[in-house]
């Protein structure tokens, strides 16, 4: 379908329009990320409880009624869900929405890129903690940099435009690689966008031990000593503010949900993989919405994407000691 989505319907009671809708495929991953989920894991759901192809199909196509026309795929680790490419294919022919991305660890990335490319992907993300080996084996807990990295050349490759990664910093831990990554914005057409530890499952506990670090200070220092610039294209709904480093074929992204939040221009919605609909990745409501897709029931399903938006609040009170129980895996990162 290519007909243009509606005006949104989903506006909420603070003004903002929702159009991005965040759906995550599973709550499996194959990586162990220490601000993520326990060495040990965490429970899984089993795969009968997960929304079908044609289940999340058929949310988004109802989303895309509402207004919604962008959609992020996410996990767990949305690549290790068999057959992935099939459903971007129907996403991307059945329903009206005008972009699909993903979010990926990368592991899996470099035997899939080229047939997400063909199914109709528009874009990527890939979460990427540290360019040193050793070091990113110990935040992921045994991942392997190489297949990470063969991910990120795969999707260059296939002609993902833009490739991001995401990339959280954590003070003394991964902070002292910013100008190994300013570097990689030089050598390749990759923007990399920095992220601000959230208070989120087990986040919270690297928030506590006092490894946050302040993205909206460290933009003035790059400012002021690597002659990093704000760069004013504008591309999506993210987030993100951009700034660019002399030379540079790729840019650097901020994320700040702590030091400078952007609650008041939030226009995404979270659907979990077993489908539940979460407004606010701050608060622990959320909307059943499984029962209701596996009957058809688009005028429930309706009712229930309105009910979850005009719910949503203001902002998130993380800054006053709020934490969200539900870890990111199960969230859909």
């Amino acid at each position: 379908m290519t007909s243009s989505p509606p005006s949104s319907q989903l506006i909420d009671r603070f003004g903002r329009a929702h159009r991005s809708l965040r759906v995550s495929v599973t709550d499996r991953c194959n990586l162990r990320c220490s601000y993520c989920m326990p060495a040990e894991g965490l429970p899984c759901a089993p795969r009968s409880e997960l929304l079908t192809f044609e289940d999340i199909t058929f949310v988004v196509g109802v989303a895309c009624e509402l207004g919604v026309d962008k959609i992020r795929l996410t996990g767990g680790e949305p690549l290790l869900r068999r057959d992935l490419p099939e459903l971007v294919r129907m996403l991307k022919g059945e329903t009206a929405v005008a972009d699909v991305a993903l979010t990926t660890n990368g592991l899996l990335l470099d035997r899939k890129a080229a047939e997400l490319k063909a199914a109709g992907l528009d874009r990527v993300n890939i979460s990427l903690d540290s360019l040193d080996p050793q070091r990113f084996r110990e935040i992921t807990r045994n991942g392997t940099f190489e297949k990470a990295w063969a991910g990120l050349e795969a999707a260059l490759s296939s002609g993902f435009d833009p490739v991001r990664v995401n990339t959280l910093l954590l003070a003394g831990v991964n902070d002292d690689e910013l100008d190994r990554w300013i570097e990689l914005t030089r050598t390749h057409p990759v923007d990399v966008r920095f992220m601000e530890i959230m208070p989120i499952g087990e986040g919270a506990l690297h928030a506590k031990a006092g490894r946050f670090v302040n993205l909206t200070e460290l933009i003035a220092e790059l400012m002021a000593t690597r002659g990093v610039e704000p760069d004013d294209a504008k591309v999506g709904n993210g987030p993100a503010r951009y700034y660019r480093a002399p030379g540079a074929r790729g840019r650097l992204g901020f994320i700040t949900p702590i030091s400078n939040p952007y609650c008041d221009t939030c226009a995404r919605l979270r659907l979990t993989s077993t489908g539940e609909l979460r407004a606010c990745l701050a608060v622990d409501d959320q909307h059943e919405l499984k029962e209701a897709t596996r009957r058809r029931d688009r005028e429930a399903l309706k009712a229930i994407f309105e009910l979850a938006v005009f719910q949503k609040p203001a902002g998130h009170q993380w800054r006053k000691g709020h934490v969200t129980a539900a870890g990111m895996s199960a969230l859909g990162g």
